[in-house]
């Protein structure tokens, strides 16, 4: 009996062991996959950059696909009956990864009543500041769980987070230096540049500029954007989500108001 209890005892610390030295060798292992990726980002920061702004993928895109991949990743977590205490949190990322590609094609399936709901009680999420926080939090959660796939798919959440602030910001900018280079001009005469260079640009005279027309007139202001910058310019003008810039919206812009990037 002695013997026996003995074998149990040193059982249950050899298990309790490998189950400390597993746990030890993942924090390894995921420490050492962010320390190697953060070196490479530093190393080759302007080229990753450049990838970002000249790249086939646009930011919508890739917030898009960030969405879908927290969606299935909360699918398969909810109907992972193996782990029923994850299933409340992958029911959260379910809803998180929904929220995400909807309010990156929201202008484009309609469902205006959803958007009206979500500038009510999330406003913040209809401005790029708040979408890239929000990105980066769900980043974050993913991380928290330490795991090679969390890890991953952290990653790639936490980077749209920072480039889409990134990029907002540098469009933002530059969306400013046009209101600046038309401050010293008359009221009168503003409004009336301003009616007519959109009008001009207005080709099929719908009242508005659609994701075709904008970069044109963008360019007669002499504002060269990147086509990320295109994608945060139409948040940043679209104010009420219609996934279009109204000559009121168009107007207020030139005029000096505040931009919504924050």
């Amino acid at each position: 009996r002695i013997f026996r209890a003995s074998g149990v005892i040193l059982e249950r610390r050899m298990s309790e062991q490998t189950v400390e030295e597993k746990a030890s060798l993942m924090g390894r292992i995921g420490t050492a996959m962010i320390g190697k990726g953060i070196e490479t980002l530093t190393a080759h920061g302007s080229k990753v950059a450049d990838i970002i702004q000249k790249g086939p993928m646009s930011l919508t895109m890739m917030c898009l696909l960030g969405g879908l991949l927290t969606t299935l990743s909360g699918l398969f977590g909810v109907l992972n009956v193996l782990s029923p205490f994850d299933v409340l949190a992958s029911a959260y990322n379910f809803f998180f990864g929904v929220l995400m590609m909807y309010l990156e094609l929201h202008d484009k399936i309609g469902l205006n009543f959803i958007y009206k709901r979500i500038e009510h009680w999330m406003r913040i999420l209809t401005t790029l500041t708040g979408r890239s926080l929000f990105y980066f939090y769900v980043g974050s959660l993913f991380l928290s769980k330490w795991t090679f796939m969390g890890i991953l798919l952290g990653m790639y959440m936490c980077a749209c987070g920072l480039f889409s602030f990134v990029v907002g910001k540098s469009a933002a900018q530059k969306l400013e230096g046009a209101q600046f280079e038309l401050s010293d001009m008359e009221s009168g005469e503003k409004a009336e540049f301003i009616k007519t260079k959109f009008d001009e640009f207005d080709v099929d005279q719908t009242g508005f500029l659609d994701g075709k027309e904008l970069p044109s007139l963008l360019k007669s202001l002499g504002l060269e954007l990147s086509k990320p910058e295109l994608d945060s310019a139409m948040l940043i003008l679209d104010t009420n989500g219609s996934g279009k810039i109204e000559y009121s919206e168009f107007k207020d812009w030139l005029q000096g108001r505040e931009l919504n990037f924050v």
